[in-house]
């Protein structure tokens, strides 16, 4: 997903929802889910070279998503347990913040 893509499907409104994920202290990624023959799909955002976008912070997210037309998005703040005793999952913190830019 790019965000040349994003841009085609808000404009032919198959965009569902655009999730700015954080995860501890790794930089944050753009999760966006949208419809594809009627079923919903969630891709990460892209580099043309196939690398993930991260961001820093919310205005460097804001940004991408405005350049594509976006104005809404989710913020869903992941926290990792104890490395020691956690195995491979994480939870959220709690439930989505609703954001408008």
């Amino acid at each position: 997903m790019t965000i040349k893509l994003l841009k085609r499907l808000r404009k032919m409104r198959q965009l569902d929802t655009v999730r700015f994920i954080r995860n501890a202290c790794a930089p944050m990624v753009l999760q966006v889910a949208f419809f594809d023959n009627g079923q919903l799909r969630k891709q990460l955002i892209r580099t043309r070279e196939g690398g993930v976008v991260t961001c820093r912070h919310l205005g460097e997210a804001y940004e991408l998503c405005r350049s594509a037309g976006v104005h809404r998005a989710e913020l869903v703040q992941i926290v990792s347990h104890d490395e020691a005793c956690a195995g491979d999952s994480s939870v959220a913190t709690g439930p989505t913040m609703s954001l408008i830019f």
